[in-house]
């Protein structure tokens, strides 16, 4: 369309980082509390996907919907982007009555396996966010898309953490008190107003800004998960149906960290009210907001302008299996494994689940690389201990940076432990594809012969098989520490 070109350009000069020595370091550390409205899951897959955004952890507070209920489907919305490692939170009642809005906003799932959680599970909000957040190394960005109440009650409790805080942005109305996010818990702003954060209020002014056909139309494109749960929702023919207003409302804060040069400032003292541009058309908006939503499955690079993808460049067996697999797994994992391979000396089996487990780990925590710290239980003896060379490649966790020890201890099913910011993951891969790993080469080994070129022949075909038709989703177990 006429207007990407632009949006790229925008994006590419406003959301490059410097070369840093650690990539995956991203320019915002963000805390979102949601109060479960519809235009939540619009912001909320936005600073997902954002590719200079960290999320570190999401609360639910009251609001359009209780918060527990509000906790379930953003449970739901990250196990489908694979992120269930972002902790959630919730925040207690308050006495405000719930709007004429709650019951279509309680209607529709965020993701697909709302069902699935019943009860969610979850901490309370303050106490959350002191864990996740005590010893954490930057400043934080707190994201309110609902009342300030969680933020209120966090600092209350823990006063000295308004250190921590370099801003709030809060979707509200131009007018603060005029506001729904307002009404909800007007204690909460006094408290907020008088602590000294900076305060940025974001609004959206013009009507005409809405999510339209139009609207979904540049979103239809978009290749990540989150544009695609963000259409499969809002094309819902029921959901069109009973929504009666269609403006952009919450979104508006990921589009403005991302890109705040699309945004006029008013500042008053400790608060500014922010707006977009109305000179900006508003196609461009769209465009631009698919282009944030695409950031996601750009791969970080610090000697390729890009990954490359042509099919020219391949060998045949691998060119031939690129484009199914980019589009079944994504730049990221084909980028790690055929760096794994090239690195590793040969087209290994357990290189690639290595590959695909660190990959899967990153989602886990919706890090970049250089994030986690790594403890392999795959021994230092091949076949088992080439999968350290996987995970560390996929991940940047290098023995070298010290950010990888392998431990003492050998566990014969494949099994490494992940930790960002205090948390921790152990990944094991199925019982049954490991089995099938150790059979298909004990097979090789008794058929060919150990280390011969047949046996590396059949090895490179073993490992071309599992790399294309093992979904990193599906093939591991994942319990958190």
């Amino acid at each position: 369309m006429k207007f990407r070109s632009v949006a790229f350009f925008v994006l590419a000069v406003l959301l490059a980082s410097p070369l840093q020595a650690h990539s995956g370091k991203p320019r915002h550390h963000v805390v979102i509390d949601t109060d479960g409205a519809l235009d939540d899951m619009r912001a909320l897959s936005m600073l997902l996907a954002g590719n200079e955004i960290r999320v570190l952890a999401i609360t639910c507070s009251p609001g359009t919907l209780p918060a527990e209920q509000t906790a379930q489907k953003v449970r739901s919305l990250l196990s489908d982007f694979h992120h269930e490692g972002i902790p959630v939170g919730i925040t207690t009642h308050t006495n405000h009555a719930l709007p004429s809005w709650s019951n279509v906003a309680a209607g529709f799932g965020w993701g697909r396996n709302e069902e699935y959680f019943g009860k969610p599970a979850h901490s309370l909000s303050s106490g959350l966010l002191e864990k996740t957040t005590a010893g954490y190394a930057d400043s934080l960005t707190l994201v309110a898309l609902g009342s300030l109440k969680t933020y209120a009650e966090w600092l209350k409790d823990h006063p000295e953490a308004v250190n921590r805080v370099k801003k709030i942005l809060w979707y509200n109305n131009h007018d603060p008190e005029k506001g729904f996010n307002y009404q909800v818990s007007p204690e909460s702003y006094r408290q907020i107003a008088g602590s000294g954060i900076p305060l940025e209020i974001i609004f959206n002014d013009n009507p005409e800004l809405r999510w339209d056909e139009r609207y979904l139309e540049h979103l239809a494109g978009v290749r990540s998960r989150y544009g695609r749960q963000i259409h499969r929702l809002f094309s819902d023919p029921g959901l069109k149906e009973q929504v009666r207003s269609r403006k952009l409302w919450d979104d508006l804060t990921g589009l403005y960290l991302a890109v705040p040069i699309l945004f006029n400032r008013e500042r008053e003292g400790n608060m500014t009210r922010i707006a977009l541009n109305p000179m900006i058309p508003r196609d461009f908006v769209y465009e631009t907001i698919a282009t944030l939503l695409e950031s996601s499955v750009t791969t970080n690079n610090r000697v390729f302008r890009e990954f490359p993808t042509d099919k020219r460049l391949y060998k045949e067996a691998y060119a031939a299996i690129l484009d199914s697999t980019l589009s079944r797994y994504g730049p990221e994992e084909w980028k790690a494994i055929s760096l794994t391979n090239e690195i590793h000396g040969h087209t290994g089996i357990y290189s690639i689940i290595g590959a695909k487990m660190g990959i899967r780990a990153m989602e886990y925590f919706n890090v970049g690389v250089n994030n986690m710290t790594v403890r392999s239980y795959a021994g230092s003896d091949p076949p088992l201990s080439c999968l350290n060379d996987g995970v560390q490649i996929s991940t940047g966790s290098t023995p070298g940076q010290g950010l990888l020890t392998v431990s003492d201890t050998t566990l014969t099913q494949p099994t490494v432990i992940f930790t960002f910011n205090g948390r921790s993951a152990k990944v094991t891969l199925d019982p049954v594809i490991a089995a099938r790993l150790r059979e298909d080469i004990r097979y090789g080994v008794e058929e060919f012969g150990l280390l011969t070129d047949t046996y590396w022949r059949y090895i490179e075909e073993l490992g071309i098989d599992y790399w294309a038709s093992l979904d990193r989703n599906r093939v591991f177990r994942i319990e958190e520490l």
